[in-house]
């Protein structure tokens, strides 16, 4: 009994620990979003700043097949330190970095420790979680939209209390208790053994690949509307604070729906929740061409956003299956291909805006969108198992 008490424990502390770490991940992203015109770097263009989202993105993509294999051969427990140490190491060069290419480094060093608290961190919550997986997957990434809603808001706020530093400063405290969390309570690992022909098979498998491209897909479909929405919001008269509110409220809306998707999830399969997310999504996108009410169009960002978890909270927890029914335990490589996936749905849903925005209207990208989402149900239906399948 003591030891079914014990596991128990750990499961808890890994979840707290690793939703703290998520929530600190997007709430460093968000607080430097009102500060940026201020920054000592001087980054005030809109080509600098383009340049640093991307130098982020790169960040992000280039560390993460590195933390992924450190994850199956040391553990995650390692990763989860260096990716606290690397965010330490970017909120201190954008608090005192005086040149644009210290902002560079600052957001290089800010990409790679999403990718390892990324990969580790659901890694870690696919190891501990596997009968509740979709559950607490979704329950994980709620604290990433905690931190994404207090971010902003924070930076904002601290600013006018306090000047540029204060910002800073508060994080600093927030990371100091991050690290400590890790370093003192993360169980201590030994990572995978397993050989790299099964590794590689797994990435491979058809399941997993499918899964990547369903990830990919959400997080276009999410990415979209961050460059086009607030463009289109201003030619109806919405202020900053109105686009703020309803990016705000779509994003709890997200987190509530974690628990009703793992409801689904366990009633229908993972797999029908999956298409019934993209077709929802599909769906309610071009919503938001249809009407200048704000209201309206604020209803509908919350009816995306919940379709948003319908596809990407069964989907992470789809790819710790896959890893199961090869009976391996080499999470940190499938959470790997999850961070790669996401990013590169993300850098498509900016390049997609870009091109298009010229030549087509807000509808029509919306479509064209929708379109991409719809064609990849036939894929999922046919490559990810259904739960009696994946039972066996």
């Amino acid at each position: 009994m003591y030891a079914s008490y014990h596991k128990w424990l750990n499961s808890w502390k890994v979840f707290g620990i690793v939703t703290y770490a998520l929530f600190m991940d997007y709430f460093i992203y968000g607080i430097l979003v009102p500060l940026g015109p201020y920054s000592p770097a001087k980054a005030t263009t809109e080509f600098q700043s383009g340049i640093l989202f991307g130098t982020y993105a790169v960040g992000v993509l280039v560390a993460t097949p590195l933390f992924g294999y450190l994850g199956d051969r040391l553990g995650c427990r390692r990763p989860m330190i260096i990716g606290v140490a690397l965010s330490a190491v970017a909120s201190f060069l954008f608090c005192f970095g005086g040149h644009f290419y210290l902002a560079i480094l600052a957001r290089l060093a800010q990409g790679a420790a999403a990718a390892a608290t990324w990969t580790a961190g659901l890694a870690l919550i696919a190891e501990h979680y596997i009968d509740k997986r979709v559950q607490m997957m979704g329950l994980a990434m709620v604290g990433s939209t905690a931190g994404s809603v207090v971010g902003p808001v924070a930076g904002g706020w601290l600013y006018d209390l306090g000047g540029y530093n204060l910002p800073f400063a508060i994080t600093g405290i927030l990371l100091a208790i991050d690290a400590t969390l890790r370093i003192t309570l993360l169980p201590p690992e030994k990572g995978s053994t397993e050989k790299s022909p099964d590794l590689r098979a797994l990435l491979f498998d058809k399941s997993v690949l499918v899964a990547g491209l369903a990830v990919a897909i959400a997080a276009a479909g999410w990415g979209i509307l961050e460059p086009l929405l607030p463009n289109h919001l201003r030619t109806t008269g919405a202020t900053p604070g109105h686009i703020g509110l309803l990016f705000t409220v779509s994003t709890i809306t997200y987190g509530l729906a974690a628990p009703i998707v793992s409801r689904v999830s366990a009633r229908f399969s993972i797999r029908s929740t999956i298409c019934a997310g993209i077709a929802a999504m599909a769906a309610t996108l071009p919503l938001l061409a249809l009407s200048n009410n704000l209201y309206i169009t604020g209803l509908c960002l919350c009816l995306v956003n919940v379709s948003y978890a319908f596809v990407l909270n069964p989907t992470s927890a789809e790819l710790g299956n896959a890893v199961d029914r090869r009976g391996l335990n080499c999470y940190a490589a499938v959470y790997a291909v999850y961070n790669i996936t996401y990013s590169l749905g993300m850098m498509s849903a900016d390049t997609l805006a870009l091109t298009a925005a010229g030549s087509l209207s807000f509808i029509q990208i919306l479509l064209t969108m929708s379109a991409i989402l719809l064609l990849c149900i036939p894929l999922i239906l046919k490559h990810i198992p259904s739960a009696a399948t994946a039972q066996n």
